[in-house]
């Protein structure tokens, strides 16, 4: 399957504007990412090949919009040893074309990065936020550290960070249990903070961490804490993850 996938009929099933053909391509596609079989890089960077060609021939809103959710959606449903190279597959494809999308069909990337972060984080919420070293956060958070919002890499356009910070608190308050490891899953946007190539790269991951919603998880869990500590009632304002 994964030879030449870009040109199989699967691929264009995939983008077929009639949805029991696209629904039957995806269910195809599932069954294949979760048969047990082992998967080289080399194998799930062809099907992201193929994916993002597939992504590109799917013209309709509606079918787009579907077609990105569902594809966000196979995460949830990967054996935890094919989550990552699975991401870092999404992830290296997404970078390597970025420059190739044309900017009347840059939408319907943006909306499929914004489903993967989204995913991505149900993805971990799903597996309890399993923490501490060699831990899934801990491997998902240095992919995105090595690629989407890696400090140092020119290869990387600021139009993907740009686009991650946009909706990485989105896709976050949309998955339950992260409060406690609030300043973990913040690490790689506090590190661009201030190790960002560019001062625009580097206030735009300043102005996530201002979120008010990021706020408002502080002042709720610390004032939760406070109250079992039995200490007074202190103004618990968030002020940010560091500069």
């Amino acid at each position: 399957m994964t030879s030449d996938i870009q040109d199989t009929p699967f691929v264009k099933q995939l983008a077929a504007n009639d949805r029991p053909t696209r629904e039957k391509a995806l269910e195809s596609l599932r069954i294949y990412l979760t048969s047990g079989r082992t998967f080289t890089s080399t194998d799930l960077r062809k099907i992201w090949k193929g994916l993002f060609f597939c992504i590109h021939h799917t013209d309709r809103p509606l079918p787009q919009q579907r077609l990105s959710t569902s594809l966000a959606a196979l995460l949830l449903q990967l054996p935890t040893p094919l989550f990552l190279p699975f991401l870092h597959a999404f992830w290296g494809t997404i970078i390597a074309y970025w420059s190739q999308i044309p900017s009347l069909r840059l939408d319907k990337y943006l909306y499929l990065i914004r489903q993967y972060i989204s995913h991505s984080f149900l993805y971990l919420q799903q597996h309890g936020w399993e923490g501490g070293e060699g831990g899934l956060v801990e491997g998902y958070l240095n992919l995105v550290e090595e690629m989407p919002l890696s400090a140092r890499d020119g290869k990387v356009a600021d139009g993907v960070r740009y686009h991650v910070f946009d909706v990485w608190v989105d896709g976050l308050v949309g998955a339950e249990g992260w409060e406690g490891q609030r300043g973990v899953v913040m690490r790689p946007v506090v590190k661009l903070g201030r190790e960002g190539r560019t001062k625009i790269v580097r206030e735009r991951a300043r102005a996530v961490l201002e979120d008010v919603r990021l706020k408002e998880s502080e002042e709720d869990g610390s004032g939760g804490e406070a109250e079992e500590r039995g200490e007074g009632d202190e103004d618990g304002e968030f002020e940010g993850f560091g500069e």
